[in-house]
């Protein structure tokens, strides 16, 4: 009987965590895929479309590759589109096997399935299916070769290689890809007992993923976009069978800002931002209670450090804190069950942590201090509900 009653509680469990990230993740998808078909999406599809149509400019290598190898015709935007899907695909293939291993133990639901985790996409759909999920699928990869000892050696380094070759992607894609090198340090050194026989190609790549990132941030630095490259690059992606009127009011207009107009622009917001405060301490509330961080503390702070730097440039905090959650649940999920297990989470508390509550991905600076809508789980399954009621 006591055996009956715990496979009832494990499907119980495990039908929870599937209900929460198969809302999120089917919202999310939905949603974008009604941008894809309108061509609208600013930031979402067009900051990926950045390409060296107007001579090098940061975060174009992904867009340059989409012109090279995607036909041409409106159709190409689809591929941009399956290729986000199929990112998300390897993110969601991980969690899940995560919690398999931790037979869906409360404490690893609330650490995969908390608002600011991957759910985040669905609770607020305009921040998905941005550049970071590239990091988030080196990140992956990374992972695997720790949780998978039993691959041979030259595998698990073909991994760890293929990993590098994604990061160059990222980073060159996006130059903040650079302040994710703690999470990657720690997935490939943290874990260095002496006796692994990939030990020095471990060290030779987390020095070849700080350089590739170092390199990117600084070439991003270096390369100024010229009056006519915004049009240029807008150009190209018509020629290319994508036309969108709006395509060059998002993020390829953004590459023309200074620094300056970016600093003034979280300057001006930061009334407004001040209630992602208590949101970002609750978003990390499964990372500052597990055993994991009191046995790495450094590493934790390290990336707490790097995601820092994205809150004093950019104004999408969600994101950001959304990025330190993903980045350190990846991190945890290497230490299996035990590196989160808390007595704090429990059927309730665990229910209410990630269904009452979401993350905005960007507060607009005209806002008022209190205007922060009501996301989460239960407000989509509200909103379903009403639907269904008669007129």
């Amino acid at each position: 009987m006591t055996d009956r009653n715990e496979g009832v509680r494990l499907l119980v469990r495990a039908g929870f965590a599937w209900a929460i990230l198969a809302l999120a993740l089917w919202r999310a998808i939905d949603a974008y895929r009604t941008v894809v078909a309108q061509a609208t999406g600013l930031y979402q599809s067009a900051d990926w479309l950045i390409n060296y149509a107007g001579g090098f400019v940061r975060r174009g290598l992904f867009g340059q590759l989409w012109l090279i190898l995607t036909p041409k015709g409106a159709g190409s935007l689809w591929w941009l589109f399956w290729f986000q899907v199929g990112c998300y695909a390897v993110i969601i293939a991980f969690v899940l096997t995560y919690l398999h291993r931790s037979r869906y133990s409360w404490s690893s639901i609330a650490l995969m399935c908390g608002p600011a985790a991957l759910p985040f996409i669905g609770w607020d759909v305009e921040g998905g299916f941005r550049k970071e999920i590239l990091i988030f699928v080196v990140l992956v990869v990374l992972a695997w070769t720790n949780l998978a000892p039993r691959l041979v050696s030259w595998l698990r380094g073909i991994l760890i290689g293929l990993a590098l070759a994604l990061w160059g992607l990222a980073a060159f894609s996006w130059e903040p890809t650079v302040l994710l090198v703690p999470a990657v340090g720690y997935l490939l050194l943290a874990g260095d007992s002496g006796r692994d026989r990939l030990r020095v190609w471990r060290w030779i790549a987390a020095g070849l993923f700080a350089i590739v990132g170092v390199a990117a941030m600084a070439a991003s630095v270096l390369a100024e976009v010229g009056s006519g490259t915004t049009g240029q690059i807008c150009r190209a992606i018509g020629g290319h069978g994508v036309r969108s009127s709006l395509f060059c009011k998002g993020a390829i207009s953004a590459l023309g800002w200074s620094s300056q107009e970016g600093l003034d622009l979280v300057r001006t917001s930061l009334p407004m931002q001040v209630g992602y405060l208590p949101m970002l301490v609750l978003a990390v509330l499964p990372i500052a209670v597990s055993p994991w961080l009191r046995r790495n503390w450094g590493w934790a702070l390290a990336s707490l450090l790097g995601v820092a730097g994205l809150f004093v440039v950019g104004v999408d905090y969600g994101r950001w804190t959304h990025i330190l959650v993903m980045a350190l649940a990846i991190c945890i999920a290497t230490g299996g069950a035990a590196a989160v297990e808390s007595r704090l989470w429990n059927p309730i508390s665990v229910v209410l942590f990630t269904s009452t509550w979401g993350l905005r991905h960007y507060q607009p600076p005209e806002a008022a201090p209190g205007d922060w809508p009501f996301l989460g789980a239960l407000r989509v399954v509200m909103e379903y509900l009403s639907g269904l009621l008669p007129r």
